[in-house]
């Protein structure tokens, strides 16, 4: 019985893995399909998709480098956004403007040091849920920061927010 069992399912697994050879896998996909792909099953796929093809190196790169760049590029956003932020409290009027500015300043920052010092080497280091933790933390800041309503990091946040969502979701596809 196990005889007529094994030789049924032989042609199957055959033509599986011809399949597989000639089509490829994702894990085989680099580039453009490899971010068209992977971002088209984010929830804002059109800013995971412009975000990574806004690095050069995205062209090239396999999911797990892909995956890597965008935990930089999670990195890099936040900064961006924590230099609007630091030129808006520096330039604050009242100590309750400063001090929400200051709350998204430090969060930021924060974010930048998790994404930096524990993040990218976690990565590095096959740990790739600890580096969706600091991804996780960053989303939590710019949620955060949303809610004090600040007209000038409205943008910033809101790109922060959803990239970050895109970017634990990427990086849930490598654990």
């Amino acid at each position: 019985m196990a005889t007529k069992l094994l030789a049924a399912s032989l042609p199957l697994l055959v033509i599986s893995i011809a399949i597989s050879l000639r089509c490829g896998t994702a894990a085989d996909e680099k580039g453009n399909t490899l971010i068209t792909k992977t971002c088209g099953g984010t929830a804002f796929p059109d800013v995971c998709t412009a975000t990574l093809e806004s690095d050069p190196r995205s062209s090239t790169a396999d999911l797990k480098g892909l995956s890597r760049i965008a935990l930089e590029l999670s990195a890099a956003k936040a900064n961006e956004t924590a230099g609007v932020a630091y030129k808006l409290m520096i330039n604050a009027s009242t100590y309750a403007t400063w001090s929400v500015r200051s709350t998204c300043f430090h969060g930021y920052n924060m974010s930048i040091n998790k994404i930096k010092q524990e993040g990218l080497p976690s990565f590095d280091k096959g740990k790739y849920d600890k580096a969706y933790q600091t991804v996780g933390l960053l989303n939590d800041e710019a949620v955060y920061c949303s809610s004090f309503r600040i007209p000038e990091l409205a943008e910033g946040n809101t790109m922060l927010s959803r990239f970050s969502t895109d970017v634990k979701t990427i990086l849930h596809l490598l654990f």
